[in-house]
């Protein structure tokens, strides 16, 4: 059995044109499974073909309306033809690229014309379609840079990858991508009064030894809207020029403009507020996250529980309610109660912790400590402590799990945890912009030109 694969083109000015691709060959009577259908060398073979003849009529047509005078309508003469190298992903395609003469009734009114001129850079500017440019910086966002490059070798006709190739494009994807949130960021400047949600975490990751440091941070966060909009962004502070700039942009593009109220949810530390604080140049409502405060109640009530089982029923009667009241406490916002409290716990402890010895005198010491530890807590963040009951019941976020989700999507997966590499400040920072943007599925929308 033969299969004949022909294309037929048809031209805008009537002509039509065949292009025979190749036959495909089965023996019927000695078939083997591995006969049926195309094998992927065949399919990549195939789509070579049929790419490079969709490009070279496509180019011979575009080329040849734009020989029209778009000012005086004369048809303009072919300066000369080149052959030009296109990047797609199905291969890389040469194709002959003619160079048009200009009309000299333009030259007057529009010096920007040049002698000749190429109309296929006026339609792909970069040599590479967007699509392979995202598909290697989706990849190179999800996978390591060499395991990105096999798997596109693999699995596609597209030009032999390597790592390097595809480090590159990530970056210039990264750099377009925040190209566009300037840009954004600044034509979007128009006053609102709404409540915009941020939610920040943040991950180390290690650093390559010529910066002279173990590590270094990336701040990872998703910003909410009030109307179910999701926005992820990832950076890192040393990474880019402009941190500040980076963090506003991002914040304009999720839908914040000036004038709405932000409330920044993070695990206590200051930076995180503040860096939203400075990108906005005003106040936020910053509330410190639950999660953080109910592991650090749990640690007091878990003390507790054994020093009570060492402890007369007597004795512990005065410990009981006050233990068991300050979850409640925190919960509904009633952060001075829960200080005494403490401080009360504190003075029991300390007082069984002088007239014990032994494991009494060790359970009295870890309950110390923790009440410390989480009196400390309160006290450092007592201005960010809300009633979380109340806005449970209306609905609203009380934690950053949201943000601390991302620190293994953005950060961690790709450059944290059982990650062998190390990264410079500006690479991981154009990964996190990236393994965001492809997280949110808006990668697509980033203009992916030559930077």
């Amino acid at each position: 059995m033969k299969i004949r694969i022909r294309v037929e083109t048809e031209f805008g000015w009537g002509e039509t044109r065949s292009h025979d691709l190749g036959t495909v060959e089965r023996d019927s009577i000695g078939a083997s499974d591995e006969d049926f259908g195309l094998s992927l060398a065949e399919g990549k073979s195939l789509l070579t073909e049929i790419q490079r003849v969709l490009l070279q009529d496509q180019v011979e047509e575009i080329s040849e309306v734009s020989r029209v005078c778009r000012f005086c309508g004369s048809y303009l003469a072919v300066h000369d033809r080149r052959e030009r190298h296109i990047d797609t992903l199905f291969g890389r395609i040469t194709v002959a690229v003619p160079r048009v003469r200009m009309c000299m009734c333009g030259l007057p009114g529009h010096p920007e014309l040049m002698a000749a001129y190429s109309p296929l850079t006026r339609v792909l500017r970069n040599r590479a379609t967007p699509e392979l440019q995202r598909l290697q910086a989706e990849l190179a966002a999800r996978h390591s840079f060499r395991e990105a490059a096999r798997l596109l070798n693999m699995l596609t006709p597209c030009a032999r990858q390597n790592h390097m190739t595809i480090r590159n494009r990530l970056a210039s994807v990264a750099d377009c991508l925040a190209v566009d949130l300037d840009e954004l960021g600044a034509s979007t400047n128009v006053s609102g009064d709404r409540d915009i949600s941020v939610f920040l975490d943040s991950a180390y990751v290690r650093s390559r030894p010529e910066y002279q440091r173990r590590n270094f941070e990336v701040v990872v966060g998703a910003v909410e809207d009030g109307t179910g909009t999701k926005r992820r962004f990832g950076l890192s502070l040393s990474g880019t020029d402009q941190p500040l700039a980076c963090m506003r942009t991002n914040l304009a593009a999720a839908g914040w403009r000036e004038g709405d109220q932000i409330t920044v949810l993070s695990d206590g530390d200051p930076a995180l507020p503040r860096l939203v604080r400075s990108a906005i140049d005003a106040d936020v409502n910053h509330i410190l996250n639950w999660w953080h405060i109910s592991i650090r109640i749990r640690h007091v009530e878990t003390t507790f529980q054994t020093l009570l089982s060492c402890l007369e029923s007597s004795e512990a009667d005065e410990i009981v309610p006050l233990v068991q009241n300050l979850r409640w406490r925190v919960w509904h916002g009633q952060t001075g109660r829960a200080l005494e409290a403490l401080k009360a716990l504190f003075r029991v402890g300390m007082q069984i912790r002088k007239t014990s010895v032994g494991t009494r005198r060790e359970a009295a010491f870890s309950v110390v400590s923790r009440a410390m530890e989480l009196r400390t807590y309160l006290e450092y963040n007592r201005s960010a402590v809300v009633n979380y009951a109340r806005r449970r019941q209306q609905g609203r976020a009380v934690s950053t799990c949201r943000a601390e989700g991302l620190v293994n999507d953005i950060a961690n997966t790709r450059m944290g945890k059982k990650q062998r590499m190390r990264w410079s400040p500006r690479g991981a920072h154009r990964v996190a912009t990236v393994r965001a943007a492809v997280l949110d599925g808006r990668l697509s929308a980033g203009r992916l030109e030559a930077a």
